[in-house]
């Protein structure tokens, strides 16, 4: 179970930046990703990579945003727990499927669930 909790973590991670959320103008991270991303097509990890690559030279903010996020959904996954195990055990991990598998029961998730996964999506917009 704890390898589905690192996936989930990963994958969100990994989708959040895939997304380009990081990169609208009005994102502590825009002229970052401009900067030592601009080049770099989203999607499979490769902006998560750059941003990576570049960790050392990111400015302040887009640091300061990074580990917001990462913290946000380290909670979310922790408040997840018991729903992934329940709803989504035999999910195996990898590619999105715990967080589609998720999605599909979103109905059942837990309040505790529902709220942090809300709240790690605010923060990432």
């Amino acid at each position: 179970m704890k390898k589905a909790l690192v996936f989930f973590l990963a994958f969100m991670v990994m989708l959040v930046i895939a997304s380009g959320s990081f990169a609208q103008n009005d994102k502590p991270c825009a002229g970052d990703v401009a900067k030592f991303c601009g080049n770099v097509k989203p999607g499979e990890g490769r902006m998560a990579g750059c941003l990576k690559q570049n960790e050392a030279q990111l400015s302040l903010a887009c640091k300061v945003h990074l580990v917001q996020v990462k913290e946000s959904l380290k909670e979310a996954d922790k408040a997840c727990e018991d729903d992934i195990a329940m709803y989504c055990g035999g999910v195996k991990p990898g590619g999105g499927q715990i967080m589609e598998c998720l999605k599909a029961n979103k109905s059942h998730l837990s309040r505790k669930c529902k709220r942090k996964l809300f709240e790690a999506k605010e923060e990432i917009k």
